[in-house]
């Protein structure tokens, strides 16, 4: 309950801040790091941080794409069910995504496919549980140029993952940094 109020949050500060942001222009590159917040579909798991690079394009006025490479630490803290049987947790992702930015303004609507794999340590064993997936994400985003040749992004991104041992949809809520050019 507290991720999807947390979502609705997010996406409220999207869309109240949306006003006083100026557009970003057709054309227009962007190379991104972000950072923040990942919820993963399994109570086992710990919430936990995320971050990486992202590229993309705006194309057209209402169409864009992004590439992302990124980093899930899903490792442990003691409140958690799986606290001392597993190790550690990490997790790594490349996503393609196409943007639509509603009736051309930096509101983006996005999904996209990618692939993924997460590696979990069993405590006390020689056990390795890793599982290669398929993904597809979607989400929303708001791009603000924050001043001659920068961009901030705050982004909600939901990724399912389609493997042989896990098949469940995580949160990420993520603010990137980045430089267009």
């Amino acid at each position: 309950m507290k991720t999807i109020g947390a979502g609705l949050l997010a996406v409220a500060v999207l869309v109240l801040g949306a006003p006083a942001a100026s557009a970003q222009e057709v054309g227009q590159k962007a190379f991104e790091l972000y950072a923040g917040y990942y919820v993963p579909g399994i109570d086992d798991l710990d919430n936990n941080i995320s971050y990486g690079l992202r590229f993309g394009m705006r194309p057209a006025d209402q169409l864009g794409w992004s590439l992302q490479a990124g980093y899930l630490d899903l490792s442990q803290n003691d409140d958690r069910p799986g606290a001392g049987r597993i190790g550690s947790a990490d997790g790594y992702f490349v996503d393609a995504s196409v943007i639509w930015y509603v009736a051309g303004s930096d509101f983006g609507v996005f999904g996209g496919i990618g692939f993924g794999t997460v590696d979990v340590d069993i405590v006390g064993t020689t056990t390795d549980v890793s599982d290669d997936a398929f993904t597809y994400n979607y989400g929303v985003h708001y791009v603000w140029n924050a001043g001659d040749g920068t961009v901030i992004k705050p982004e909600v991104r939901f990724r399912k993952w389609d493997g042989d041992t896990y098949e469940k949809t995580d949160e990420e809520y993520t603010v990137s940094f980045g430089w267009r050019f």
